[in-house]
Parts: C-alpha cells; structure tokens; sequence
C-alpha cells in the first residue's frame, strides 16, 4: 500500500497530494498550522472526531500557502516525540525502552517521532527530559518544511493498524523518565504568559482579541481551550490591578517648558538621516499609494540607496545604514528578479555594501502580534537603523477601519521598535507601508489612506504615491522639517529605479 509522505514530497502541489490521501485513504484527521505549529483554522476541536471534508481541504490549500499540517493523534495513532536536540541519551533510552516501530518522522529540530498503534493510558504531556507524548486529543506535526517521514520495515507501507503498541510496561518506563511540567504552565510559561497578557491590555486590546491570539501560547500537551482558561485570570489581575497600563504609565510630574528650553532642545534632536527633518533617527515614515503603483520598488530604492550612503530624492543618506525589508509579498526565490537589476545599476564598491547591509524576510503569513517576541529578537540581533514593513496589511490580522484597533496595532510598532525595549541608544526609523482608498487623488493627501484615520497621526513624514499621466507623483507631508518639493518620476525598467524627476506645483 503506498503513503506519499514517505516520498518525501518536496513541492506544494506534492505535498498537498500527501495530504489528501492521508485524509481519503487512511481516515487520518488532519490540520492546517502556522510556522509556529499553532492551528490557523478559528477552532480545530471538531476535527478531533472527524476527517476534514474535500471541500475544506480545497478551501485549506487554496489559502494558505506552505503551512505545517498537523496530523490528530489519538485515534489512528499516538506518538513518542523525542527531542534529541534537548537531550543526547534519549534515542539510546529509547531504542532500549520501547518496541521497534517501522514508522518514525525526522523534525525541523532534528529530532524524531516514533508511531505507535496505541497506548493504554498514556495522555498529552510535555516533559523538562526532552520525551513527550501526543494522545488523544493532541496533534503533531507530520508534514511541511523540515519535516519527513520514513517506513523503516519492508519497501512497502501498510496500514496504520498494523503499528505495535506501547503495553504498560512500556508506559511504565516512560512514566519512569518524565519530570512531567504540566503544573499550571509550570512558572516560566506563566511569567511569560503573564508579561505577553499585560503588554496587549497595555495596547488597548480587547479580552476578546488577546485570547483569539493566544494560540502561540498553547504548548504541546495543552489545549487552546485549557490555556484560554489561564489567559483570562492573568487578564482579570491585569485590568484589576491596572498591571498592564504600567508599561505606559509615568507618575513624574508633566513637564511644563519655555521658550529658552526650546532653543537648548535643538542640541537632542535625532541625527537626521536623510534632508532635514525628513528621515531621522526614530521617525516614523507612512508611505501610501494604489494597489500595483510600485510602493514596494519605491522601498527598495530607497533602502538600497540607503545601504550604501548613496542618494535619493535628490538628498544623500548621511552614512550606509544596516536595513532591514520585512516583507510578506514576494516568495523568496523571486526577490532576487526584483532585486537584480537594483544590484546592477550600483557599482562594485556599493554592491559589496548591500551584500553586507541589506537584509530582508521571506513571504509568509507574518502577522506582527503573533511573532512579536521573534520579531524583537532577530531586530535586537542584527540591529538595523531602518526597517521597512511591506506592506501593514500583511502584518496586521485587526480591522484596518477601527481606530482602536489600528491605535493598538501601532502603539504595538512603537514598543517593538523602542530603543529602551531593543537596548539600542537610538530607535530605528520605520517605513509603513500602505494601501490608499479607492477613487483618491493626490489632492487628498494622507486622508486617502485607506482604513483609519490614526494611521496617519502616527506618522513624522509621509509620501503618497498617485498615477499622473507622466509617471508617478510623489507628495510628501512632514511634520519636523521643510517639505520636498512634489514631483513626477518614471521607472527605469532596465534598473527599476525611479528617474527623471520632474517637478510639480
């Protein structure tokens, strides 16, 4: 009998193949999961008793692209999960311990599951030895990047049923090994926990929406419905004690300043990066245009210029800063097209630049709020003076035309790129950038972004991107220094860079 997943299927089509034979010939239930392994349907309970149909299956490959797919344990099969990664000895324990089973899967991690038939009692748990268990009720990851299965028997597959099964001896064995940390969360999750409840109420989020996000949360072993459980105490105490407000709350006294305090001010202001008042240190850039104007190749003008100290817009950047495009558009192995003739039109002493100073992020389902702490952490790593976010829609899972919702998603941006939460002297400046309504002409200015109206009260400079008849015209707003002059510019198609200014009233 053949199974595809040990095929090792590699493109999406193939892995998608996989998928429905597990679903239509081995009766497999079977989930669609994010990178994080968290489920992206709104609830995966029902399918802990049922397969998902051919409907949902189409509806689940159509939009979502290059998922983990979570395979429910419990029924057909339950899964010793050994993280070797974390622990040496345990495949050495293992192989002494349990019975031989044909069936295993290398992860992303480099560890392995083992399939067995069945298990008398053994329940979901996730242990500090590196050895945990998916059961009834569980799921694990079976298919998607890193993943892969083996049959390590005869050449062909059977059927599931013909897996051995762990006795109680055996479950006594492993039994004897955990140092289960299913205590609540144990401590480290619940401080965790804690900080990421109280950081969203200090954001201005509704209870609602935090738990709908708290799907990174859930640890393996645990149900999302058991850790919303948890969530909603941590965000009772919160808004009880006023705990999460404290992120934002400064009891000094409000300063009251002079006209002379003004003038000795100037001395602090950001170093400008790029004309005066312009791009500075820690300013927040709005760029907004249509759909197709070329927003994106606008950014990459402007962030590879900046990585080599070059010019744009007819200023200078002031030094090559380090740059960072988080983008969730183009697929990885087509930045290149678009980067290609870019990296051509600078020359050899620039191009070794880039290579060092221009950083970007593949496409993907990246929504801001559920990676904030992996966003932070790769920033606090390679420490960029410039990020672009390309495109906010893309990266933000609210209701664009909420005020609040958007003022929650933004005072989020200002946390996440705040020198005092990077440890950095001076906060990176941000480019975020946008869609404008429908129907709108450069006459109405940042009003004609679509969505709320706070988005462009969070802005320090703006430029708006609209069609005119002899290429694009640029319109800009700051609020701290001189405005450039508005402009039309073309693309170059064989640099794709905009050229051939020409000035407007």
């Amino acid at each position: 009998m053949s199974l595809k997943l040990l095929e090792k299927p590699r493109s999406e089509s193939e892995v998608q193949e996989a998928i429905r034979e597990l679903v239509v010939e081995h009766d497999i239930s079977i989930i669609p999961c994010n990178q994080n392994k968290i489920p992206v349907i709104k609830s995966w309970e029902p399918f802990k008793n049922r397969t998902p149909t051919e409907a949902e299956l189409e509806e689940w490959f159509g939009k979502y692209r290059n998922p983990l797919w979570g395979a429910v344990t419990g029924k057909d099969f339950v899964v010793v999960d050994l993280d070797t990664h974390k622990n040496d000895d345990l495949k050495e324990w293992a192989i002494k311990h349990l019975p031989f089973t044909p069936l295993k899967a290398k992860t992303k991690n480099g560890g392995e599951h083992w399939f067995y038939r069945s298990a008398p009692s053994l329940a979901n748990i996730q242990t500090k030895s590196g050895l945990d268990i998916r059961s009834a009720g569980g799921y694990v990851i079976c298919a998607g990047d890193g993943y892969e299965w083996n049959w390590q028997s005869d050449e062909d597959f059977h059927v599931f049923t013909d897996l051995p099964d762990l006795t109680e001896e055996h479950e006594a064995s492993i039994k004897s090994l955990m140092a289960p940390t299913k205590d609540g969360g144990g401590e480290g999750w619940h401080n965790t926990a804690l900080k990421w409840s109280a950081q969203r109420v200090a954001w201005g989020w509704s209870d609602d929406r935090i738990l709908k996000e708290c799907k990174e949360l859930v640890e393996p072993g645990y149900t999302y419905e058991e850790t919303c459980e948890e969530i909603r105490i941590m965000l009772k105490g919160a808004r009880d004690k006023d705990f999460g407000a404290e992120a934002e709350k400064d009891d000094r006294p409000l300063r009251v300043l002079t006209m002379s305090q003004a003038f000795e001010l100037e001395a602090s202001k950001p170093q400008d990066y790029l004309g005066h008042g312009f791009i500075s240190a820690g300013f927040r850039v709005f760029i907004i245009g249509q759909p197709k104007i070329g927003k994106s190749q606008f950014v990459l003008e402007a962030l590879t210029t900046a990585a080599v100290g070059g010019e744009f817009l007819g200023y200078r950047w002031n030094k090559a800063h380090k740059v960072l495009w988080l983008q969730a558009e183009i697929r990885g192995s087509y930045v290149g097209e678009r980067l290609k003739p870019l990296f051509k039109s600078f020359s050899p002493a620039q191009q070794k630049l880039l290579k060092k100073n221009f950083l970007w992020t593949d496409r993907g389902d990246f929504d801001i709020s559920s990676n904030y702490n992996r966003l932070q952490a790769m920033i606090k790593k390679i420490k960029p003076t410039i990020v672009a976010i390309d495109p906010l829609a893309n990266f933000f899972t609210g209701d664009e035309s909420i005020n609040s919702e958007v003022n929650g998603f933004l005072k989020m941006l200002n946390s996440l790129f705040s020198a005092e939460e990077l440890g950095t002297t001076t906060p990176p400046a941000v480019f975020l950038i946008h869609h404008t309504r429908k129907g709108v002409k450069d006459t109405d200015g940042f009003e004609g972004a679509r969505g709320a109206s706070a988005m462009q009260g969070w802005m320090d400079s703006g430029i708006m991107m609209t069609r005119h008849q002899e290429g694009i015209k640029l319109t800009f707003e700051l609020r701290n220094g001189p405005w450039p002059q508005n402009r039309v510019v073309k693309l170059d198609e064989d640099s794709l860079r905009f050229v051939e200014p020409i000035y407007v009233p």
